[in-house]
């Protein structure tokens, strides 16, 4: 009599990190981070963003994104602690061979500059796309770091440039306000019907 042991699939964890300095405070930096209702206008990247349910604490965010010259559209659960200036993500219902894709941003000042890292960890079912999906996160990382700083020290520049002579600029807690995202879906993005 013959015993098979089903054999189990290693699935490796591949991890990827970012970092970028910014020219603007880290208050900012990370209200820019955890407000995502403005990215469709700043990043370049975002075409909608969407808070599904929680708060400025936890929350889902719906967001459909170009990335590797496609329009793709996902979930992802972030949970913030603004005191630390750190965000993590988990994104939800990931299609194969995506098996877990997560992360997190951290943001520090150093030198009178901001220090962004952005680190990434994914799983995935097939270790032969491992490569091609680390790359694909890989310039979007940098896409979105990129994205980012260029809209914070904008930002930045017209907070300080509009504050009264003599007093500091606007906070960025009450700056940008809240505002809804555009209603755009992924067929009204792309003209298809």
């Amino acid at each position: 009599m013959s015993v098979s042991t089903p054999r189990i699939a290693h699935r490796a964890a591949h991890r990827t990190t970012h970092r970028l300095s910014i020219n603007a405070p880290a208050d900012l930096v990370f209200s820019m981070l955890r407000d995502a209702s403005h990215w469709p206008y700043l990043d370049g990247l975002t075409v909608y963003s969407e808070r599904v349910r929680g708060d400025d604490t936890t929350h889902e965010l719906r967001t459909s994104v170009v990335s590797n010259g496609s329009l793709s559209s996902s979930h992802c659960w972030r949970v913030f602690n603004a005191a630390r200036h750190r965000a993590e993500f988990q994104q939800l219902n990931l299609e194969a061979p995506l098996q877990r894709l997560s992360g997190d941003w951290e943001i520090r000042q150093a030198d009178g500059l901001t220090v962004v890292t952005l680190n990434h960890a994914f799983e995935v079912d097939d270790e032969h796309l491992a490569e091609r999906i680390n790359g694909i996160i890989e310039d979007y990382g940098r896409r979105e770091l990129e994205a980012l700083r260029v809209s914070c020290e904008r930002l930045s520049l017209l907070l300080q440039h509009h504050a009264p002579q003599g007093q500091a600029a606007i906070q960025p807690e009450t700056y940008p306000a809240e505002q809804p995202a555009p209603q755009f879906t992924a067929q009204s993005a792309t003209g298809e019907a």
